[in-house]
This record gives structure tokens, C-alpha cells and sequence, in this order.
């Protein structure tokens, strides 16, 4: 009998021994793939100014690599309720970044955190994020508009949109269903990042980990970590939005999420091989309006309701194991029963444990991954310690996207990177005005010597102001380092003592 059982031991043991197979699955391999930014320049950011400049580029590839943590570096006070005040708790001033065409955003290693940073996808395609650790923790909120993040950009106080960590949507510019229906964001890819913000008492006080609206198809999410978070994902905005959101959710850990592992409406999404864990608490997805969804060998441990239908969406329910309280420590556990949902026809096998209870039925969808795309899903009895060891960051290897062609990075305004150097920097003389003038490849501009200039830090402090015929002697005064300039209709940034190219 011991040997028989060392065997068996072993041979489970030998099931996680290999690493997965990480390859793009599902949706996002369709319609001419997601590639990213294959193919173009290479650059590591390692601060938000790097970061912003190449993310939000409308269409030039770039595989963007994330060195360390990178957040506004603009330092506030917020109070209780996450607004600014002048003490309190010590964050940063958030910031939202429009992610543009064929990008490909990793991270480098463990430490890759965009920090109070999130990311807006509207109406774009060919997007890669992978390796990457979001969050919107104590990041500074609107007063008076519904929890929206609050900026600190050109010296005063901007609001912008939901602190989302990701926000996927094609509701661009448009104001009502038929345009939004002529736009889309598509072919996109987000894989082994994390998530989580801080658990607060006010469910509100964040929106989604990761959302999507208003037409977004040829998405895969695979093999990411939700947690501590009131609401995790949520795809399709209202009853209304009756527009294409078709996406493959494989291989994710969501864990002590109170609701939207995700919550649909008018999907068409494949979740197979997740594994969603609470206490005891929390749901798990909610099947809503318009939606024909396939769950596909999922694992539910410890929740609340595990899947569950409103408002007629259905559903195809097959393969997925469900585990009850029994092997939970949680004042939210005691002995009840976690509630699930089948198809008509169906009824509880024996891997159900006694902690399981039948709740509704959902009626049976028509929808079936298989007629869209080939994949290959993994034993239920897998998906607790493939998940659990595999998911997150930290777990990929990013030496193929390293491979490209390197640059440095550098601040431009132009949709090409332009660098200047000192030696570039030359006067030059005409009958009415002594001008300098920067040039750098399409880059140039032209300040007068009367210009009234202004010097900042990167964080938005003024340092020093004057004319630019005393350029020099204001320049020379400062530490080496990096600096913003604003001229009457101008702004450039320098290095002193080294680069300098416009914004």
C-alpha cells in the first residue's frame, strides 16, 4: 500500500515538473493574429515621462519594456476618502495612458508595477501587455464626479476618467450605439500581469481591475491574478451595450474578489482552466443580458454563488469542479453552502462536495469555442496548481522581445523619436531677430532672445524663470540632470550639460 501510494504521489508530483506552454490561445489568435509591436524598435522605460511618450504613440510598433516601478512621481496627501488634502496618506497624483496601435508593453523580471498608472485602450488594436503588476491604490479622486482620477499636469489639477487599471473600449468620440458599432478595439492580448487594488469599505472607491465595452473582440486575457479587489472585471457596460464582446479568459487566479470574475452582458466569451477562490464570500461569474458564454473546466473554491445568470443570458456549463467551505477557515464560510448553477438536465456529480448546493438553472447557449478556434484545455484537477503556480508575474521569459533593435529612450513631441545633442545646438543671426534654434531629425523650433522661459522639475515644480538671453547662465546654475523648459509657445526638455529635444 506505501508504495502504491508513493507512486501515485509521484506521479502527480511530475504533472507541474514542466512549464506550460505560454503561446497565445483563443480569440486574439484570430483575424491575422496579435503581434504587437514585433517587428519595431526595442525600449526599456524606467519612468512615466519614457513610458507615456511611446505607449501613446498612435502607430509606430514598439515593444515597450517596463524596468521597475513607474508612477507620476508627483507626491499629494489624500484624505479617508481619497481625496487630496494638504495631510493624510502619502501617495502619488494618478495618471491614465492612451495606449496606441501595435504596441507590445512588458515587463522586465518581478519589479514591473505601473503604480497608480492605468492603461486606456479606446478603438485600438494590436496590443500586447504582459508581465506587468497594475495598481490604482490610494490614487487621488474627483470630489465632485464619480470617483475619477485626479492628474497634476501643466501646474494645476485635472480630472480625468475611471481609475480603472485597464480600460478597454471603442467609445472614442462616439456618442451612440450605430458609430460606436463602426469602431472597435480588437486583437488584444493581456497575459500573466497582476492586479489588485487596496480593500476598502466603500465598494466604489475603485472601479474594474480590468474592464471592457462597446465592441471589443479578438481579446484573450490568460493566465493573470485578480485580487483584493471589490469588483473585478466587467464586460459590456449596460443592457444596452449590444455590441461584439468576444474574449477567451483561460488560466486566470482570481482571488477574494467580491463580485465580476467577470460579470457579462451580450457576450460571447470562453472561460475555461480558471480557478476562482474565496472565503467563504464574493461570487463568482455572472451570465447577464445578451450573453452565451462557455465555461469549460473552471475550479470554484469557497465563494458565495459560484456561476449565476440574471436577465437571461445563458450559458453551456461543462467539465468545471466546484468546492464548498469544508476546507476554509472564514468567519464568511461556517457552514454554508456555496450556491451553483447548472445547465437543464444536469445534476451534481461526485466531485461536488457536500458544501455545494443547486441553485438555478441557466438555460443552455448555443455558443461553442471549438467551431472558432483550436485549443487545448486542461484537466480540471490541473487547474488549483497549474493557476496558483503559474499565474502572475514574474513567470515568462522576455528574452525574445528583446531581440529587436535597441534605442534610448527619449521625450519628443513628434510621432518620431528625435534626440539633440549640446553640440547640435547652434545660433545663428538674420537682419531682424537673433534666434537659437534646436534641430533634430524632423525637430525643430525656435526661440527668440526675449522669450521668457520657465524651468521645472519633472514633477511640475518651478525652479527657476527669465529671459532666454540669459539661457546660459540659468542652464549652467542647475544640477546635471533632467528638466522641463516652457517657452511663450513652446516646451522642450533638457538634460543639462548633455540632451535636449522637444516635447
Amino acid at each position: 500500500m506505501k508504495a502504491k501510494y508513493l507512486a501515485i504521489l509521484l506521479m502527480n508530483v511530475g504533472l507541474f515538473a514542466a512549464t506550460p506552454n505560454f503561446d497565445m490561445v483563443g480569440y486574439a489568435t484570430l483575424e491575422g493574429g496579435t503581434t504587437g509591436g514585433n517587428g519595431g524598435k526595442v525600449v526599456e522605460v524606467s519612468n512615466f515621462a519614457e513610458f507615456k511618450q511611446y505607449a501613446e504613440d498612435l502607430e509606430t510598433p514598439y515593444v515597450i519594456i517596463v524596468k521597475g516601478e513607474i508612477n507620476t512621481g508627483i507626491k499629494t496627501f489624500i484624505d479617508e476618502n481619497g481625496h487630496v488634502a494638504s495631510s493624510g496618506t502619502a501617495t502619488t497624483y494618478g495618471e491614465l495612458v492612451l495606449v496606441g496601435n501595435n504596441k507590445t508593453i512588458i515587463g522586465k523580471g518581478e519589479s514591473a508595477f505601473l503604480n497608480r498608472v492605468g492603461l486606456m485602450i479606446q478603438n485600438k488594436h494590436n496590443i500586447i501587455i504582459r508581465n506587468i503588476k497594475f495598481t490604482m491604490s490610494d490614487v487621488p479622486i474627483s470630489k465632485t464626479d464619480e470617483n475619477k482620477v485626479i492628474a497634476f499636469r501643466n501646474g494645476a489639477e485635472v480630472v480625468l476618467n475611471d481609475p480603472d487599471c485597464i480600460a478597454i473600449s471603442a467609445d472614442s468620440a462616439a456618442t451612440n450605439w450605430a458609430d460606436k458599432n463602426k469602431q472597435g478595439s480588437h486583437n488584444i492580448w493581456i497575459d500573466h500581469c497582476e492586479f489588485y487594488n487596496a480593500y476598502t469599505s466603500n465598494k466604489d472607491r475603485y472601479d474594474g481591475l480590468l474592464d471592457a465595452k462597446n465592441n471589443i473582440y479578438n481579446a484573450t486575457f490568460s493566465w493573470n491574478y485578480f485580487h483584493n479587489h471589490h469588483k473585478g472585471s466587467l464586460i459590456g457596460n449596460s443592457n444596452g451595450d449590444s455590441l461584439r464582446h468576444e474574449i477567451t479568459i483561460h488560466h486566470n487566479f482570481y482571488k477574494d474578489l467580491d463580485a465580476r470574475t467577470p460579470m457579462m452582458r451580450h457576450t460571447k466569451i470562453h472561460l475555461y482552466n480558471n480557478y476562482v477562490l474565496g472565503q467563504g464570500t464574493g461570487n463568482g461569474p455572472n451570465v447577464r443580458y445578451g450573453s452565451d458564454d462557455y465555461f469549460e473546466n473552471n475550479h470554484y473554491a469557497g465563494l458565495s454563488k459560484a456561476i449565476f445568470a440574471g436577465d437571461d443570458g445563458v450559458a453551456t456549463i461543462v467539465g468545471n469542479y466546484y468546492e464548498g467551505c469544508a476546507n476554509f477557515q472564514s468567519s464568511g464560510c461556517n457552514s454554508k453552502k456555496m450556491k451553483i448553477s447548472v445547465n437543464p438536465g444536469t445534476s451534481l456529480t461526485s466531485k461536488d462536495t457536500a458544501w455545494v448546493t443547486y441553485d438555478t438553472e441557466i438555460p443552455k447557449g448555443t455558443f461553442n469555442p471549438k467551431s472558432v478556434y483550436s485549443y487545448s484545455a486542461d484537466p480540471v484537477g490541473d487547474v488549483k496548481g497549474l493557476v496558483t503556480n503559474y499565474s502572475g508575474i514574474g513567470k515568462i521569459d522576455i528574452s525574445e522581445y528583446e531581440k529587436g533593435t535597441k534605442i534610448d529612450p527619449v521625450i519628443v513631441s513628434s510621432s518620431s523619436v528625435a534626440e539633440v545633442s549640446s553640440s547640435s545646438v547652434t545660433s545663428s543671426s538674420s537682419s531682424s531677430e537673433n534666434t537659437t534654434r534646436l534641430i533634430a531629425t524632423d525637430v525643430e523650433f525656435t526661440i527668440s532672445p526675449m522669450t521668457k522661459v520657465q524651468i521645472f522639475s519633472l514633477t511640475g515644480k518651478l525652479i527657476k524663470q527669465g529671459f532666454y538671453s540669459e539661457w546660459e547662465q540659468l542652464k549652467s546654475s542647475l544640477p546635471q540632470g533632467h528638466y522641463i523648459v516652457r517657452g511663450l509657445h513652446q516646451t522642450l526638455i533638457f538634460q543639462s550639460r548633455g540632451k535636449c529635444s522637444r516635447l
